[in-house]
């Protein structure tokens, strides 16, 4: 006697059908992770090149900022000309685009919408500010603050 060898149907169908539960109950959960790390990575981005502006001040003797347009959803690093009260500001890297699943606000109650640039003195103090990271419906996921005695950036 001959033996086939294979896979019957009703095998190959609960194959099929193990398979699309898990990926019901693995495709969601990957989704919400995924999202949730366009939030950090934004928050982590915005962090960095706070560090970079304060690395920048202090090692080239003059006033470098943090630029956030919220309106357009971009920030950049701009060097200014003096070591204090800087006229001329020049983009020291390209503007960084922010995700489009994220959305963002400045103060400490996540409520500002006007533009505001971030200052480091070569003595590595800047200003006070809060950059909040949000989701599309505006929950706070993050918060970027800056403290003004040590210019040091924490993500909160």
């Amino acid at each position: 006697m001959k033996t086939q060898r294979g896979f019957t149907l009703a095998e190959t169908l609960v194959v099929i059908a193990i398979i699309s539960i898990l990926s019901a109950i693995a495709l969601p959960v990957f989704y919400k992770f995924q999202t949730s790390a366009k939030y950090k990575e934004a928050a982590w981005g915005v962090s960095s090149g706070l560090r970079l502006g304060k690395q920048m001040a202090l090692s080239t003797n003059r006033e470098h900022r943090m630029e956030f347009d919220l309106d357009g959803r971009r920030y950049r690093v701009s060097r200014g000309n003096l070591p204090s009260g800087s006229t001329t500001w020049t983009g020291v890297n390209a503007w960084t685009a922010l995700s489009a699943e994220v959305n963002w606000s400045s103060g400490a109650a996540c409520n500002g919408t006007a533009d505001f640039d971030i200052i480091f003195r070569p003595n590595g103090s800047s200003e006070t500010e809060v950059l909040c990271v949000k989701d599309a419906s505006n929950a706070v996921k993050y918060t970027v603050s800056v403290n003004a005695t040590s210019g040091r950036a924490v993500i909160n």
